[in-house]
């Protein structure tokens, strides 16, 4: 597969690990980022990979010299709020700039387009099996602008004869997120207490990246009719077994439940599994075990960058002072 991919949102969690693995199979991928959330540091050094530091709501006058054959669209506010101060902001970037985007695919001729939604539009279901079909309820401006973004995408890709496919993201998890798995295990790291919000008995789906990479490259390579599709493992987890699953330290604080903790949340994902042949591989405490060994090496690197300054630093002073 060597396609020319354009990606917003390119240098954050998801993104970036799209971008990375889309890079080494060979294809050219262009990645638009304003770096106010992700780090141009999450991108490998390739050949085929082109940042291009820009707003989706400047993204109107991009030039971009080949022809794209998808867009990836991943860039948005996912802060999850109800302050009614900041309903102008989530608006502004994930509707007004999911117009511009749309606009500019229409502009360039793009035919594919790909909206990364979430499992919050569905809002709190008390359904163990969440179906694409099942009535949406967001509750808070992230989903319910998801929510209007996913009427967006069909709406404007009908009109424009480009085929769509919005991805309803489950929990998903891995290296560079800084959702639940990843906090849990940055506390456990750094010796912290754990945060539970409730008394965690919340039940979530959780989902690889890489796996949800598998699904988006499939999508990329063959040619289905525009469609809605869950992400996600089909198996709820309660935080607290979460907790348990990365260590049995007793080293945790339960806070207030949040706002927009739901009770329970689980995707079906027969849909993709029947169209696509899709379904997550990598198990959910081995891919646990992977994040911490993962960060374990990062920390260690960066505890030895810094003795190697110091060392460098004292040679500088020493060689100065003869």
């Amino acid at each position: 597969m060597k396609k020319n991919i354009l990606i917003t949102g390119g240098c954050g969690f998801i993104g970036s690990n799209l971008a990375n693995d889309l890079a080494q199979i060979g294809c050219k991928i262009y990645v638009l980022d304003d770096l106010s959330v992700g780090s141009a540091k999450n991108l490998n050094k390739s050949k085929n990979i082109f940042l291009i530091r820009k707003n989706i709501n400047r993204i109107t006058n991009l030039k971009i010299n080949k022809k794209i054959d998808c867009c990836i669209h991943l860039a948005a506010k996912a802060e999850i709020t109800i302050d009614k101060s900041k309903e102008k902001q989530y608006f502004d970037d994930n509707i007004a700039g999911l117009q511009n985007v749309l606009k500019f695919c229409s502009e360039q001729k793009i035919k594919n387009f790909i909206f990364a939604s979430s499992a919050s539009v569905y809002g709190d279901t008390k359904n163990k099996n969440v179906k694409e079909n099942f009535k949406l309820n967001p509750l808070h401006y992230y989903a319910y602008t998801k929510y209007i973004g996913e009427k967006i995408v069909q709406n404007y890709s009908r009109l424009n004869n480009m085929s769509f496919y919005i991805l309803r993201f489950f929990n998903v998890y891995g290296n560079k997120s800084n959702a639940v798995v990843a906090k849990f295990i940055a506390q456990f790291l750094q010796k912290k207490k754990i945060t539970i919000y409730g008394d965690g008995e919340q039940s979530r789906d959780f989902v690889h990246v890489t796996d949800v990479i598998d699904a988006i490259k499939m999508l990329i390579n063959k040619n289905i009719k525009s469609d809605i599709f869950n992400i996600g493992s089909s198996k709820s987890y309660k935080i607290n077994l979460l907790k348990d699953l990365i260590t049995n330290s007793k080293n945790y604080i339960h806070l207030d439940k949040r706002f927009d903790d739901i009770e329970i949340s689980i995707s079906n994902i027969n849909k993709i599994k029947n169209i696509l042949g899709w379904k997550p591989k990598i198990n959910f405490k081995k891919g646990i075990n992977k994040i911490i060994e993962e960060d374990k090496n990062r920390l260690i690197k960066k505890k030895i960058e810094k003795i190697t300054n110091q060392i460098n630093s004292i040679k500088k002073f020493n060689k100065k002072n003869k």
